[in-house]
């Protein structure tokens, strides 16, 4: 049952509303559109309830445009590095685009020309709404929950072509599970699993092939060959990344390890020194943090019982990219360290620190 709309005398004043937006109780997401605001809620849990609300705000006003990036990708069931907040639109190369209100600018804002590079870029990424204008096919754009979206198969493409390589592998990684079927324990469907995601990206190669000389086909070309269906998180997937670019040997993730307690399969590993590496995520301790431990305990026992050596690490560790390489390279034999990096899958930032390096 619908709960009832709120008469006028229930809607908060403007004079109450800027209170709670004084005191951190609301926070503005665009005009006369908050969300309340919790100072001990994560920052994903925010940015999540911020694009719902976002969202709304689309199937509501009817705003033009398709959804599409990593907006699209978390609507088809993918995962992103960082969780956005803003929602990006395909819109028509004459569309006004979305519908606004008044353009007046508050007398305390700079414009943008007052703005130096990196506020006008930190200015941009804080909108609500990130409108691109490219062509769409109609076979491009599916709907979803009365959402006109991009599909999965251009979802990937344009995340692989037009994200950074560190958001753009970490949403294909999760959209070639999605394409072949692997769900949350694919491990005894391997073979047809495999075949799903070298079928999709067969079509994603093909689509790039039609584009030669179009802006981001050549990171986009790595990012499709070094995605896999069988990564179970973002930061596996990030770690793979940086062993791809850092000229280690990428590891094989969800590696099967048969022990006398059954068979676990751990996150990344490199069978040819028996080593595995197990990434601890923050998500899975918020429910029971007890039992997790304790099963974490007893899974790692029976690996190392196995004669596997058992390495743990964790998201923030993965994130200084650095020092997760530097600590690889400690643990790994050097055969494994003498790797043609990728350098197409290198973010500006490691680009320039390579050649600096090099300098």
């Amino acid at each position: 049952m619908r709960p009832a709309p709120r008469s006028s005398q229930d809607r908060p004043t403007p004079n109450e509303i800027e209170h709670r937006l004084a005191t951190g109780e609301l926070q503005r997401v665009r005009r006369s559109t908050y969300v309340p605001a919790a100072p001990d809620a994560p920052v994903f849990s925010t940015r999540r309830d911020i694009r719902e609300v976002l969202l709304r705000a689309v199937r509501r006003e009817g705003l033009d445009g398709v959804i599409a990036l990593e907006t699209a990708a978390l609507l088809h069931g993918g995962r992103a590095l960082h969780e956005p907040a803003a929602v990006h639109l395909v819109v028509s190369w004459n569309a006004a685009g979305l519908k606004r209100g008044s353009r007046r600018r508050p007398a305390n804002r700079p414009t943008s020309r007052e703005l130096g590079p990196r506020d006008h870029r930190r200015a941009l990424g804080t909108r609500p709404f990130v409108r691109h204008r490219y062509e769409l096919s109609e076979s491009d754009v599916v709907e979803l929950d009365g959402l006109r979206v991009t599909s999965l198969e251009r979802t990937a493409e344009d995340c692989a072509r037009f994200l950074p390589p560190d958001r753009g592998l970490a949403v294909v990684d999760s959209l070639f599970a999605i394409a072949a079927g692997a769900g949350d324990r694919p491990w005894n469907r391997r073979h047809e699993i495999d075949a799903g995601a070298a079928e999709f990206r067969e079509a994603l190669l093909e689509r790039l092939d039609a584009r030669p000389r179009e802006r981001g086909v050549r990171r986009a070309r790595a990012v499709v060959m070094a995605a896999t269906p069988w990564s179970q998180s973002v930061w596996e997937t990030e770690a793979r990344r940086l062993c791809l670019i850092g000229g280690i040997a990428p590891p094989e993730p969800q590696m099967p390890v048969r022990t006398a307690a059954g068979t676990f399969y751990a996150d990344l590993g490199w069978w040819i020194v028996r080593l595995v590496l197990e990434i601890d995520g923050l998500i899975k301790y918020l429910e029971d943090a007890d039992a997790v431990l304790a099963a974490q305990c007893w899974r790692q026992a029976a690996m190392e019982g196995a004669g596997i050596h058992v390495e743990r690490t964790t998201p923030a560790e993965v994130a200084d990219g650095e020092a997760f390489l530097a600590r690889l390279r400690r643990i790994l034999p050097l055969t494994l360290c003498e790797e043609k990096p990728v350098a197409a899958l290198r973010t500006r930032s490691e680009s320039r620190r390579q050649q600096g390096a090099q300098w």
